[in-house]
């Protein structure tokens, strides 16, 4: 009885207020806690069963019980709170205090009810089945900077709500936000970059990229830098802005691969062989079977090289997969190498002919032509010729 008299005697005559504004504020409370807990354990439930159906977004709910418990709890307590501070008449020297603890609790629970509307719609639309969910990620950075910035904001109207003068602080921003933009005029355009390359998808998570003499597999898209897992291994951090200036050859989106190789053979080669070696090609290119699809579009006899007669054959693989693409091309060459050994069709390597002034020839293919325990002699007689490798 002494502890409810004191406590009387320090409320003085507005004992009755007070109470029903902590009845008011605390029932309300409760409430909220048990309702949040509810909305737990049905979300949980849900986000289970989400999980192990093939299907997304199959429950409709889920978004609407998330919107409650992360949104409209919150702001709901900020009502009651608002009620049970209106029903109490505080003294001026206490209503100070109250009006600037309200207006924190009041800023921090409008700026996290947006933050959270925000994560809740972008999370909401890539739950769509025809959501491009590589594009998730990406988004990640650009939420987190809108979030921070949401926060400035807050704080700066915070500050006015207290009775601070902000006009200055906006001005003083204002001359330090241009000086900062001229002294972090790389970082600046690294975050213009990435909104470049977010809108205008040159490239997305996963896909195989050329750029400049680098090569690799793009594993992260952020505000400022990308990284790329090269072919030997090692993370390629590269910046947005030297990504966005280059000229980015994206292997993911190729539908086919055109690939061209050349064969080189002697000039020895007779004219039967060298009428068929096209067919030839053409029929080991359309016999590969390591992968289906594989066409021929043309094998020619194109030119008449230095030290041989060159056959270009062009194929198309339907798949931009570079592993397949190697097995293909393994298949032919090997293909290519067995029906030219049967034929006897030699492939040319460089060599070069030496001409002397007399009409005795003097031909020379290679060492190994000369008689056992003969050494080669340099010093070509007139007239001679001589074919070095």
């Amino acid at each position: 009885m002494n502890l409810i008299t004191s406590i009387k005697e320090f409320l003085g005559p507005h004992t009755d207020q007070y109470l029903t504004a902590f009845l008011v504020v605390f029932g309300g409370l409760i409430v909220l806690l048990i309702t949040n807990f509810i909305l737990k354990r049905q979300i949980k439930k849900l986000e289970e069963k989400s999980l192990q159906s093939e299907e997304r977004g199959k429950y409709r709910s889920l978004p609407i019980l998330r919107f409650f418990q992360r949104i409209v709890l919150p702001l709901t307590f900020l009502g009651v709170l608002s009620i049970g501070i209106g029903i109490v008449k505080f003294d001026d020297r206490i209503q100070t205090t109250v009006r600037a603890v309200f207006s924190i609790i009041m800023t921090i629970i409008i700026v996290r009810s947006i933050n959270k509307g925000i994560e809740l719609s972008f999370s909401r639309y890539f739950e769509r089945e025809w959501a491009n969910q590589d594009h998730e990620r990406n988004l990640k950075p650009l939420i987190s900077l809108i979030k921070f910035t949401l926060w400035i904001v807050g704080f700066i109207f915070l500050l006015a709500n207290l009775g601070f003068d902000v006009s200055t602080a906006l001005a003083g921003l204002g001359v330090g936000g241009i000086a900062v933009a001229i002294a972090a005029q790389g970082i600046l355009g690294d975050l213009f970059s990435y909104f470049v390359i977010f809108l205008d998808k040159p490239f997305a998570l996963g896909d195989f990229v050329i750029f400049g003499d680098k090569s690799g597999v793009v594993e992260r898209i952020g505000i400022k830098s990308s990284r790329i897992r090269v072919l030997s291994g090692e993370l390629l951090v590269v910046s947005n802005s030297d990504l966005v200036a280059s000229r980015i050859h994206n292997y993911k989106q190729m539908q086919r691969r055109r690939v061209v190789f050349t064969v080189g053979v002697t000039y020895e080669t007779t004219q039967e062989h060298v009428e068929e070696i096209p067919s030839i090609i053409r029929a080991i290119v359309e016999s590969v079977q390591c992968h289906p699809g594989i066409t021929c579009d043309r094998s020619h006899f194109q030119s008449f090289g230095n030290f041989s007669l060159n056959f270009e054959t062009v194929y198309y693989v339907p798949s931009p997969d570079y592993y397949i693409y190697m097995d293909v091309q393994q298949e032919i060459y090997q293909k290519i190498f067995r029906a030219f050994n049967e034929k006897g069709i030699e492939f040319a390597y460089p060599t070069q002919k030496i001409y002397a002034a007399q009409d005795v020839p003097l031909r020379i293919t290679s060492v190994s032509d000369l008689p056992d325990g003969e050494k080669p002699n340099m010093q070509i007689p007139a007239g001679s010729e001589a074919r070095l490798p």
